[in-house]
């Protein structure tokens, strides 16, 4: 279907519908998991506020830095798989994957940073939902990592073609879905309220 209407020329929304419903989803849980954050908030303002005052804000506007980045090279993956530019569609997806590494080695060292602290996901209400809406995310990060590993393996012989055009929109897609999850755990873990 999808391909029926790309080659009728008629405007469709990039991707599939099975991403824009897996993503339709996921925001769906995130936004429990939000819910359930704001709510042990206001109940602990006290943990909260002195558990927070732990995270190095540094480290989340970085990786926002380093998202937004490799979402800049995925659009312009997508942009040179339409137009059939192999080697261009594989720079950007390298690109797309090193900023990738570079999240998750900033993750990884924050995380080992806090264990070392003596800080673990039972530690306090903060502290669970801190880690486990940051590892949700990074599994996010890494499944991410895969599919774009996966389309920079067969961008070569693929570029060009409707049904790689529309795998790297589904990929470009779920990836800036991780970077818009990023945007709003980095201030609400390392932000907001008082410090």
């Amino acid at each position: 279907m999808t391909s029926d209407k790309r080659s009728s020329g008629a405007r469709t929304p990039p991707g599939t519908d099975g991403i824009w419903t897996f993503v339709f989803i996921d925001m769906i849980v995130f936004s429990l998991f939000f819910a359930v954050y704001l709510s042990e908030r206001l109940r602990l303002p006290g943990v909260f506020a002195a558990s927070q005052s732990h995270l190095d804000p540094k480290f989340g506007l970085v990786n926002a830095l380093i998202l937004l980045t490799s979402s800049l090279f995925v659009a312009e993956a997508v942009a040179a798989a339409r137009l059939g530019k192999a080697t261009l569609v594989r720079a950007r997806l390298a690109l797309a994957l090193a900023c990738g590494a570079m999240f998750s080695a900033s993750k990884l060292t924050e995380y080992v940073g806090k264990f070392a602290a003596g800080i673990t996901p039972v530690t306090n209400s903060f502290y669970s939902l801190y880690f486990l809406l940051t590892m949700i995310h990074f599994l996010h990060v890494l499944a991410g990592m895969v599919f774009i590993a996966h389309c920079l393996g067969r961008a070569r012989v693929e570029a060009g073609l409707t049904v790689f055009v529309a795998k790297l929109e589904n990929t470009g897609l779920f990836w800036h879905f991780v970077d818009l999850l990023w945007l709003f755990l980095f201030p609400l873990l390392y932000l907001a309220g008082p410090k």
